[in-house]
């Protein structure tokens, strides 16, 4: 210990440098006496003591410094892991090893930044992936991946509690034995154990990698398994489950806490959007109701209640576009006003329901004989009206004619076999007509005509005007 000290070497070297000192003087006095062999004993003795003196001051002193600057040069350049050797016998090793424990200090630090860095690049990748897809299972499904890859985890699964919040569900599982039974009894662990968990929770009874694991990896032990509950302003979601190779570190688990607390936030919004799409759904399904039946509304407010063709009051409502339609685009336009022979015998002979039956089954016959662009209604009674347009007087007496054909040759069961027959009056639009009431009553004077002349037949009010 009396050599150790930096200063006491010094001092040494001092009085080793006084000793060659004195030395040098002896020589000065030998070489007055004359004795050439004592000045060579008193030179080598000097060369030896200046190379003791050179060693001495490079190994103690010009080698620790230069040990130290280089380890300075590595610390400023990054260099963390190179280690040199010091002996703390003095000062300056003293400081070198001070420098080396302030070196893996900084290094330690280092890494830990490095690891809580790489922690928190994969909770930002975790939580894109929960708040990328409105699909629970997929995004947990994911996160238990990214957990397997970064922690020491070898196998997890996410318990939820049902809709109903009375037993857990599986919701997410990573290589989780298949096994149902298995599953199960898992399952009745988990929820034993989350009524009075809030925290962290090692399962120890759990550990058994047969109840856990897929079969192809009994080989593995789990260290442990952690039990971390998914908590969401202090209501209990489910649990995040995981079968770890070794503990995790304080940073592992405050990642932990953090991703969970994600996870939390991601399910419920998840939840809140199904819940969404549940109302946005019902809510369509109300208003196709409605729409249907305002539709319905519509219809049955123009339609016939019983021949199911349009009704006298939307003729009434659609008259008057008609003729404009037919002006503004220099259109021809034709009307039918049709009777029904003897209606009021059928009624008489078979009864009424038998008049309905074939009421519906003559609207039917106009349907299908007339164009779909033509406008067929229920005028009153036994009696209806067609509208034809781009018809002149010879194509709508044309229609008349098939129309009447095909009704005449209708059989009605209800009628033990027997057909009617019916009268048409057709009017086509001319030039003075301002509105569709004239042609109407044109066509009114050619029905009574054909009734008049034996009806079952076709009358145009141009055969009327030659008549007089």
């Amino acid at each position: 210990m009396l050599f150790t000290s930096l200063k006491v070497r010094i001092l040494m070297i001092i009085l080793s440098m006084g000793l060659v000192s004195i030395i040098g003087l002896g020589q000065l006095s030998v070489l007055k006496d004359n004795h050439h062999y004592m000045v060579m004993l008193c030179f080598t003795l000097n060369v030896m003591l200046a190379v003791l003196l050179a060693v001495l001051l490079f190994k103690r002193i010009l080698y620790p410094i230069r040990q130290l600057m280089h380890m300075a040069d590595d610390f400023k350049d990054g260099v963390l892991h190179e280690r040199l050797e010091f002996n703390e016998k003095d000062e300056l090793g003293a400081l070198g090893c001070r420098f080396i424990e302030m070196t893996e200090d900084v290094e330690a630090l280092n890494k830990g930044l490095l690891e809580r860095d790489a922690l928190n690049r994969v909770y930002v990748s975790a939580s894109a992936a929960l708040s990328a897809s409105n699909d629970r299972e997929m995004g947990l499904s994911e996160v238990l991946a990214t957990l397997s890859i970064h922690l020491p985890v070898f196998a997890g699964a996410v318990c939820l509690h049902s809709s109903t919040g009375s037993n857990l569900v599986l919701v997410a599982v990573h290589e989780l034995n298949d096994d149902a039974v298995v599953q199960q009894d898992f399952l009745k662990h988990i929820s034993a154990e989350l009524d009075s968990l809030n925290r962290i929770m090692s399962l120890e009874y759990l550990s058994d990698v047969e109840l856990f694991m897929e079969e192809k990896t009994d080989a593995i032990q789990a260290e442990c398994v952690l039990m971390v509950p998914i908590l969401y302003r202090q209501e209990k979601l489910g649990a995040l489950v995981l079968a770890l190779h070794q503990q995790l570190n304080p940073q592992q688990l405050d990642f932990l806490h953090k991703l969970v607390g994600s996870m939390a936030i991601s399910i419920k919004d998840i939840a809140r959007y199904e819940q969404l799409e549940t109302l946005n759904s019902e809510l369509e399904k109300h208003r196709k109701q409605l729409q249907q039946e305002r539709d319905n509304a519509v219809k049955n407010s123009i339609t016939d209640g019983l021949t199911r063709i349009y009704n006298r009051g939307y003729f009434d409502l659609s008259r008057k576009g008609f003729v404009q339609h037919a002006r503004r685009h220099y259109e021809s336009l034709s009307l039918l006003l049709i009777d029904i022979d003897y209606f009021k015998a059928v009624n008489d002979t078979y009864g009424h329901p038998c008049g309905d039956a074939v009421l519906v089954r003559i609207a039917q016959v106009m349907k299908k004989s007339l164009r779909e662009t033509d406008f067929v209604a229920r005028y009153g009674g036994e009696e209806f009206v067609c509208v034809l347009p781009h018809a002149n007087m010879l194509q709508a007496r044309q229609a008349a004619e098939k129309l009447r054909v095909a009704i005449a040759s209708e059989c009605f069961d209800e009628m033990n076999g027997k057909s009617v027959t019916i009268s048409i009056g057709v009017s086509p639009l001319r030039d003075g007509d301002s509105e569709l009431q004239a042609m109407l009553e044109r066509a009114d004077k050619s029905l009574y005509h054909a009734k008049a002349t034996g009806r079952n037949r076709v009358v145009c009010d141009t055969e009327l005007d030659n008549r007089v």
